[in-house]
């Protein structure tokens, strides 16, 4: 019989982070702070924000950094805040392996204010790339590239980012509301937090991405009745460790040791609703 470890015994539900699950759920909250109290200078009527748009991906390929040069995607996001290009341009990254979804959480009609929307990442795509034009302007935006919500393993908990504007080379425009003016070749990507008219200015906004509990629920909901975590589920775990049963190898590893119990353990922690 397998032997269970004292730590799992003594049930010890400190709140770690999970450990080698295949999928997280995210919760994206965007805090846009952007507003004629916080950058007064040429401040625009209307002042708003186009669709928050992106994907996850791995790290063969990149949707944007600073430094580099805008795809056409980037580009038309950027100056008319659509997002069809860059869907398109994902959605060639997703045929090819490189990435596993395009993301539209949706813009925030008048800034300041907030949006909030949900993700699902898979381990072999666990970068996540986001943006969305200021608008209006010539070809401003906010965003992140290339976070990863799993290094080490481990999913992430939580990060809070500040979001400083961009320009992504591809118009000449100065201000909010400067006319058409392309620029070709186009010219590195940007950040121009401290160039006018952010000069002096505080962060465009925030984003806030938190793992959510519902992929740890069902991890390690293993009795009945479901969506409900309790003393049956430990029983349940026990049982099927002890009898190295395939429900208990919650990491998916093909071996039954502690980092099953450690998932178990944070799964247990988390709760269900």
């Amino acid at each position: 019989m397998k032997t269970i470890p004292a730590l799992f015994l003594g049930l010890s539900l400190a709140n770690t982070s999970a450990l080698a699950q295949d999928q997280a759920t995210f919760e994206i909250e965007f805090i846009a702070e952007w507003s004629a109290e916080n950058h007064p200078t040429s401040f625009p009527n209307n002042p708003h924000f186009s669709p928050l748009i992106g994907a996850t991906h791995n790290d063969q390929i990149t949707l944007w950094t600073p430094g580099g040069i805008a795809t056409n995607g980037i580009e038309v996001m950027a100056e008319t805040g659509s997002p069809t290009p860059l869907r398109n341009e994902v959605l060639s990254l997703i045929d090819f392996n490189f990435a596993d979804q395009f993301i539209n959480l949706g813009g925030i009609a008048l800034s300041p204010n907030s949006r909030t929307g949900t993700i699902e990442a898979d381990a072999d795509f666990p970068l996540l790339s986001l943006v969305t034009m200021i608008a209006p302007s010539p070809d401003w935006f906010v965003g992140i590239h290339d976070l990863n919500l799993r290094p080490d393993g481990l999913w992430i908990d939580e990060v809070i980012i500040d979001l400083d504007p961009y320009d992504s080379g591809t118009d000449a425009g100065v201000n909010y509301t400067s006319s058409n003016s392309n620029i070709n070749p186009h010219l590195p990507i940007t950040n121009i937090a401290n160039q006018f008219p952010f000069t002096g200015t505080q962060r465009i906004g925030t984003l806030r991405i938190t793992r959510t509990s519902e992929a740890a629920c069902s991890t390690a909901d293993l009795a009945l009745p479901y969506n409900e975590l309790d003393f049956f589920d430990i029983s349940a775990f026990l049982t099927a460790f002890s009898a190295s049963d395939t429900s208990a190898d919650l990491n998916n590893d093909n071996a039954f040791d502690f980092f099953d119990i450690s998932q178990f353990l944070t799964s247990f922690s988390a709760g269900c609703p």
